[in-house]
């Protein structure tokens, strides 16, 4: 159920920023609540409905800022069957915000007319799927509806280079994309810290789908450390793959080494990877044309913690992983993962150097604070400023 804070929205400022996000609050996209909270100049607060601890999160795209449901966008969607945007803006209309900042591009060319109506900037970031699968990317619906949008927003955020290439090959003006890095949930990881174990410990976390690369990953531990004593690998998550990983896995004959645990909360998912002697991200395109886009953000968190990684140099990967931190190889050649994997193994004593480059690199790119400063630049270039 759907508990009510407050009958009214009310803002401490007149300068703040309307956030639209389908997935506040999910786990798997916590940086998108810290780009939510994290502010320098402008403020992002509402008051509004909370979701009940245990209930089924509805369906609908969300009209949030600082991980509350906004009560106005629930009761205009489902209670009069679907919402005006011209009548949505007009509730704004008396304290518009300064930006209205979209996640996603899907909701964000939904909600064009919603931003031209409150004749304020639109901000929209691109996260992967929707830059890279080719329900979005080559259906000709989707093409137009793309096209308008990046004809009517004023910046788009790339958390990489190579997203932002790739939101140029799809048509938006080179001039409106910014790389804005991603940032880390820095208050979730304090006092996290890695411990090492005496095992040499390679771990894989993630969704199990194509993207991943985890097949890449089991073989080469297979082909590089099987029968091992001392070595360990650990899969953390579940997915349409679990079965075939399995499967891989005991045909390489390394069942006995090998871990499986699902989905973890945050914590529990960090306390298991600061135990990590690596970390493995073997990312790549997907059949379907889906990929990381930019990176998977446990990399960035696993290097706050002082964990090293492999990584494929598959979109953004490069440039999120540390330079000094991080073995980077391509993503399907499994004979290079193994002998990454070995050499690590063998020379294990790198890994603490390798750890402290890249929790000092991932502190000074990836903090909220740097994150914050950064969009709301592009906020204030929009002249979200002056209200």
């Amino acid at each position: 159920m759907l508990q009510q804070n407050s009958s009214r929205w009310t803002l401490p400022s007149d300068r703040w920023v309307l956030h639209s996000t389908p997935l506040l609050g999910n786990l798997t996209s916590r940086w998108i609540d810290v780009q939510v909270s994290a502010a320098n100049r402008f403020d992002f607060r509402l008051l509004g409905l909370e979701i009940a601890e245990g209930a089924e999160r509805l369906p609908y795209w969300l009209l949030a800022g600082d991980r509350l449901d906004w009560w106005l966008a629930y009761k205009g969607m489902f209670k009069s069957g679907g919402f005006s945007p011209i009548w949505l803006a007009g509730q704004f209309r008396p304290r518009p915000p300064a930006v209205v900042h979209i996640h996603y591009g899907p909701p964000a060319a939904q909600l064009t007319r919603f931003a031209k109506a409150l004749d304020r900037p639109m901000v929209v970031s691109f996260y992967g799927y929707d830059a890279t699968k080719a329900d979005y990317t080559e259906r000709r619906l989707w093409r137009r509806r793309y096209g308008r949008l990046f004809e009517t927003a004023g910046a788009f955020l790339a958390e990489g280079p190579a997203m932002g290439a790739r939101l140029a090959q799809l048509g938006c003006p080179e001039h409106k994309i910014h790389v804005v890095r991603l940032p880390v949930d820095e208050r979730a990881l304090s006092g996290c810290e890695r411990r090492e174990g005496s095992d040499f410990l390679v771990v894989l976390a993630a969704a199990l789908r194509e993207k991943k690369g985890f097949d890449t990953g089991i073989e080469a531990f297979a082909r590089a450390l099987k029968g091992r004593p001392d070595a360990r690998l650990l899969v953390i998550g579940d997915g349409p793959l679990a079965a075939t990983y399995r499967s891989i896995a005991a045909a390489a004959g390394i069942e006995d080494q090998i871990t499986w645990v699902g989905f973890l909360r945050f914590d529990e998912l960090m306390a298991r990877l600061s135990s990590a002697s690596v970390v493995l991200y073997p990312s790549r395109r997907a059949a379907d044309g889906d990929s990381e886009g930019g990176a998977p953000v446990t990399l960035i968190e696993a290097q706050w913690i002082g964990v090293p990684s492999i990584v494929s140099d598959h979109d953004d990967l490069p440039f999120v992983a540390a330079p000094d931190g991080t073995v980077v190889v391509p993503p399907t050649r499994v004979d290079q993962w193994a002998d990454a994997i070995r050499d690590l193994y063998e020379h294990r004593d790198r890994t603490s150097g390798m750890g402290v480059e890249a929790s000092t690199f991932v502190r000074k790119h990836h903090s909220s604070a740097a994150n914050a400063d950064a969009r709301e630049t592009i906020y204030e270039s929009l002249g979200g400023g002056h209200t």
